[in-house]
């Protein structure tokens, strides 16, 4: 399969944008489309690709990549990952840098610039940002894509990278084989189910007695309305209506009236989750009375992990705790899975409900470093300095 095209022109010269209440992060950077392919690491080379039309060429490769990643993010899998861009990036700097050990695909970096920093695209819908790194050459891709943004910006800034995983130590080892500094500029837990022996287990360490009897009180009292059910979408099924009725709830709760729902954001959901479901990675589960859901929940997979994508319920019967129940129900669902070890809840740090039913946390961490010039150090040695800078600028 030819390889896609890699535009390559000089760098156009420094511009000077306004003042903002980023203005450390001004810099020169060059627009995306215009990096050159980085110098050569041993056999390795990058790859920018801005025409989404060619990053489509990559499809099976690409899948084969998210297979044997270090670390996996179904986020920037081609069935996330090519929706998001087609209704989310058009208006936004971004490209995306793939890094090869001759023909082999090691490595997919989604790279945004803004404000002259680069980072790591977090799309409205992408909650980690670590970048599929194939097994055993994960510091060598790490060193192609670090060798491709020196000459794009001074600075970068990476959010929701998991402070536990591969990603982020053979990072930390790169940077300081460089000596381009860098630090943690914030830091939360979210919580995650660790799996347990089974499904008993862990909501016995996770709920006292007192909360699960209440909890099936509350299920016995919404079965009185009505026949309750817990379904799962079909294997080989069509998950759009299932789509349509998750965001058709959401709408009727506090997002609908907040004006979060959109075309453009169902358009995307009906095709990312069509694009999961024939990958295998898309699970969605339904808590149905007399047929019509009270609760819905939509999980992504990849390796050996979970990642809880959506969930929502019918604000008419919050008296019965439907989200809660439903979420039980994805507990033993989840001791179900073989295959499964772990579910990253995707959730904020205070999200009380998750927090509460799942006991354990992953730490997310964002990352700033320099990418070798002494305006970049400074930049981040600046840092931890912002909100004092911030507060002094809405002042004046």
């Amino acid at each position: 399969m030819p390889e896609p095209a890699v535009r390559s022109v000089a760098k156009p010269p420094s511009e000077s944008p306004a003042f903002s209440d980023e203005a450390l992060f001004l810099t020169d950077a060059s627009a995306p489309g215009q990096v050159r392919a980085a110098r050569a690491a041993g056999a390795f080379s990058a790859r920018a690709i801005a025409d989404w039309s060619l990053l489509e060429q990559l499809h099976v490769a690409w899948q084969e990549l998210a297979r044997v990643a270090a670390e996996p993010n179904p986020f920037y899998e081609p069935w996330m990952l090519l929706p998001a861009l087609r209704s989310f990036a058009p208006a936004s700097r971004i490209e995306v840098i793939a890094v090869y050990r001759g023909e082999l695909l090691c490595g997919l970096f989604p790279t945004e610039y803004r404000r002259g920093r680069a980072g790591l695209w977090r799309h409205p819908y992408c909650y980690l940002t670590a970048p599929l790194l194939r097994r055993g050459f994960e510091r060598e891709a790490i060193r192609c894509w670090l060798d491709a943004l020196a000459s794009r910006a001074r600075v970068v800034r990476l959010e929701d990278v998991p402070g536990d995983g591969r990603v982020r130590i053979h990072l930390l080892d790169e940077l300081n084989e460089r000596g381009w500094p860098a630090l943690i500029s914030q830091a939360y837990t979210r919580a995650v189910l660790q799996r347990a022996p089974t499904a008993e287990d862990f909501l016995s360490r996770a709920l006292a007695g007192k909360r699960r009897k209440e909890l099936r009180r509350q299920r016995a009292r919404l079965s009185e309305l009505g026949r309750l059910t817990t379904e799962e979408l079909p294997e080989g099924a069509d998950p759009r209506p299932w789509v349509a009725e998750l965001l058709d709830l959401e709408a009727r709760g506090w997002k609908g009236r907040e004006g979060v729902d959109s075309l453009r954001d169902r358009a995307f959901m009906e095709e990312m989750a069509s694009g999961a479901a024939r990958a295998g990675k898309l699970q969605m589960l339904a808590l149905r009375l007399d047929g019509q859901p009270v609760a819905l929940k939509m999980n992504l997979f990849g390796g050996e992990g979970g990642f809880a994508f959506k969930i929502t319920f019918d604000e008419s019967f919050g008296r019965f705790s439907p989200g809660v129940l439903l979420e039980l129900d994805n507990v033993e669902r989840a001791h179900q899975l073989p295959a499964l070890r772990w579910m990253d809840s995707c959730a904020a740090p205070n999200r009380f409900m998750i927090n509460h039913l799942w006991p354990d946390r992953r730490e997310m961490q964002t990352v700033f470093f320099a990418t070798g010039s002494r305006l970049g150090a400074l930049t981040v040695a600046l840092v931890p300095l912002l909100p004092f800078i911030r507060r002094l600028a809405r002042a004046g």
